[in-house]
């Protein structure tokens, strides 16, 4: 059990009880039974600063630093990162972004403006001979695909195959 917040009502008289653990929480002293283990370190999910230059490699992130993008329909701006990922083969749409979302931790496709970035940044790391779906969709039957080639976008339908990239945003630190 992990505990994040505790109201103490002390009242008008706190106990030597009271007054004893809560002098030892204010220390930061380690109330836990002896010989219990800690409970180990919840995985970061808050903002992250400090990435490293656009082009490198985040450590503990999966991928290259492709910049920050911008939030829409009210989500927080955030840093992209480009996944290591690469499906084996070419892929529906639909199993385009089930491959991306099956890698875990938020990945996903990148939207046609994330895609954009990953190639005005980072198209010296990007296969150029291929067509590569995003995750914005055209219509109820075709979806957005990119060029990492000279950039340009179009949209096919979503039966269609194509390559496929995966991104994770990482939200801007506060």
């Amino acid at each position: 059990m992990h505990i994040e917040n505790v109201i103490i009502n002390i009242g008008s008289s706190p106990s030597a009880m009271l007054q004893a653990v809560t002098s030892a929480l204010l220390r930061g002293a380690d109330l836990r039974e002896p010989g219990s283990q800690p409970a180990p370190p919840a995985p970061a999910t808050g903002p992250i600063a400090n990435p490293p230059p656009i082009g490198e490699y985040w450590p503990g992130h999966g991928g290259i630093y492709c910049g920050v993008s911008r939030g829409e329909d009210g989500q927080p701006d955030a840093h992209i990162v480009l996944l290591e990922a690469i499906p084996a083969t070419n892929l529906s749409w639909e199993n385009a972004v089930k491959w991306a979302e099956g890698l875990g931790n938020g990945a996903r496709l990148p939207t046609r403006f994330e895609s954009a970035l990953l190639y005005a940044n980072l198209h010296d790391k990007l296969e150029k001979e291929y067509w590569n779906w995003t995750g914005t969709q055209f219509s109820a039957s075709s979806a957005v695909y990119q060029f990492f080639g000279y950039g340009g976008q179009g949209n096919s339908d979503k039966k269609s195959k194509a390559r496929a990239r995966a991104v994770r945003l990482v939200q801007l630190s506060a």
